[in-house]
């Protein structure tokens, strides 16, 4: 761990490069070539942890994108969906400068997020908070996190959603004005993810709220989190 931390102070870089943000988009969607697969194998399947495949087709809400599919497939058939890549400094900006103008625009120059953990590990939490760090500074294009709903425009919603949670959880929504938007983040929020079988989970968050977006992903990166807002907002 010292020298993990070591060679971090040697680049200057201690959350993440704007250069590398391509690579930071994180993997694509493992995707079935029917030309090539075995109809009789079941590989896939079998080893999906959040059981994501069916009928030889991947549900991207359900997939963690761990790729497990692709080492067990014997013929090689499963390769994985491109990435859009943000390519530093053009198309970042070209985030920043499009949420900034649909802010401006459709939400009156400010969006107000509150942010809710419905049960998850942290780790898409941990991604929520990098929106905020230097790099991304989400609160430059009229971006805020609000501690009380009733000033929100919007709910980013984490988690499978637990038996304990649910009661917050709708009267956390029922406190937002109207229209209320609701962007589910990582694949616990879209579908249960590795824990929706386990004894506390209540499911996806559509299971409780009506949801805008799904951002899909185990987590998803800070950038596919504020497309997702981006997205959310021109539903307005």
């Amino acid at each position: 761990m010292l020298k993990l931390f070591k060679g971090l102070m040697k680049t200057r870089i201690v959350t993440e490069d704007p250069r590398t943000w391509g690579e930071s988009m994180g993997r694509g969607l493992p995707q079935i070539d029917m030309k090539l697969c075995q109809k009789d194998c079941n590989n896939c399947e079998a080893v999906c942890p959040v059981g994501a495949i069916a009928g030889k087709t991947v549900n991207s809400r359900l997939c963690i994108y761990c790729h497990a599919c692709r080492e067990v497939c014997p013929v090689g058939a499963i390769g994985e969906t491109e990435v859009p890549v943000l390519t530093a400094p053009a198309s970042a900006e070209d985030l920043g400068r499009a949420l900034r103008e649909k802010i401006k625009k459709i939400c009156h120059r400010s969006l107000h997020i509150r942010y809710v953990d419905a049960g998850a590990c942290n780790g898409c939490d941990f991604e929520i908070n990098s929106m905020t760090n230097p790099v991304y500074d989400i609160q430059q294009y009229g971006v805020d996190f609000v501690a009380s709903p009733r000033h929100a425009d919007m709910l980013l919603v984490t988690g499978v959603v637990t038996r304990n949670l649910e009661i917050a959880l709708h009267k956390t929504y029922e406190a937002c004005p109207r229209p209320a938007l609701v962007v589910a983040v990582g694949a616990c929020a879209c579908g249960g993810g590795v824990f929706k079988e386990a004894y506390a989970s209540g499911g996806g968050v559509d299971k409780f709220l009506p949801v805008d977006v799904y951002v899909p992903g185990c987590p998803p990166t800070p950038a596919q989190i504020i497309k997702g807002i981006l997205t959310a907002i021109g539903r307005l």
